[in-house]
């Protein structure tokens, strides 16, 4: 079935954002799988969970598959719950690569780069946690209405190729739908994340030990280029990959391929030496 590959999707997102990726990894002899996180999609909510919390489940996951060892993709959001798991379990882990990657906010060199809007959508979440449901209210409804004005302003504020990725509309198609599915169950368990991704995570960068491959856009304005700078500053066995005119979502669009060959040529380089 191929080597496999668990896909932490961003957020809002949920297990239907690998799918587009699903013929490519088929093609590569990959068996991508995505997996909601609790309270999105189809998972069911975890009250107090936590980022390793999250890494108990995966590796239920796994044992209930079969499966042994098994290399991560985190994008954005699902990257902080990626490398939790290089954290806690690097013996299970081939490989894991950070796309789009999101670092601690607490740090805060992850300020550099971010424009002014975020900052301010940032600060007030962390100070009035109570405006995460109404934020994700407005989210919802924009993904409802793809062809309305506030996705149009939104998309305005993209990179180019992180627009083109929105004017292909069966691409553009999937990933809404894929982020829909996030609601589901409604709003909670989508909040309780966002809180959780706004605290501290529980675990140090520096302390992780398996090989990290950290992918980012030259021009992701949601996930600047210094979170990138952040984890390859900070975890020991990394690299780095900055590609040029890539956006948050063009990234995984246009290399997805390339993603998964690395993480496996990066195995094999290690079982080798």
């Amino acid at each position: 079935m191929g080597e496999p590959i668990f896909y932490f999707h961003g957020f809002p997102g949920s297990r239907f954002e690998a799918a587009p990726f699903d013929q490519i990894a088929q093609a590569g002899h990959y068996r991508l799988i995505g997996i909601d996180r609790p309270g999105m999609g189809l998972s069911t909510p975890e009250p107090n969970r936590t980022l390793l919390s999250w890494v108990d489940d995966i590796v239920c996951f796994a044992n209930v598959l079969n499966i042994d060892t098994f290399s991560i993709i985190g994008h954005s959001g699902g990257t902080p719950f990626a490398a939790a798991c290089a954290y806690q379990i690097p013996q299970r882990l081939k490989g894991v690569a950070i796309v789009s990657g999101m670092a601690p906010l607490d740090n805060l060199e992850a300020n550099i780069g971010m424009p002014m809007s975020r900052r301010l959508v940032n600060g007030l979440i962390k100070t009035f946690p109570c405006l995460i449901t109404p934020m994700l209210t407005m989210t919802q409804r924009m993904l409802k209405k793809p062809d309305g004005k506030m996705m149009q302003q939104m998309l305005k504020q993209l990179p180019t190729l992180d627009q083109a990725v929105f004017n292909d509309s069966d691409y553009r198609a999937k990933l809404i739908s894929g982020t829909l599915e996030a609601f589901r169950q409604g709003k909670k368990g989508l909040a309780q994340e966002m809180k959780l991704l706004f605290k501290p995570w529980g675990f140090e960068l520096e302390k992780i030990t398996c090989p990290i491959t950290v992918w980012h856009g030259s021009l992701d304005i949601q996930a600047p280029l210094s979170h990138a700078q952040i984890y390859a500053n900070l975890i020991s066995q990394v690299t780095l990959k900055i590609l040029p005119d890539e956006g948050h979502h063009s990234i995984l669009k246009n290399h997805i391929a390339e993603i998964m060959d690395c993480l496996v040529t990066t195995t094999n380089k290690q079982e080798n030496e």
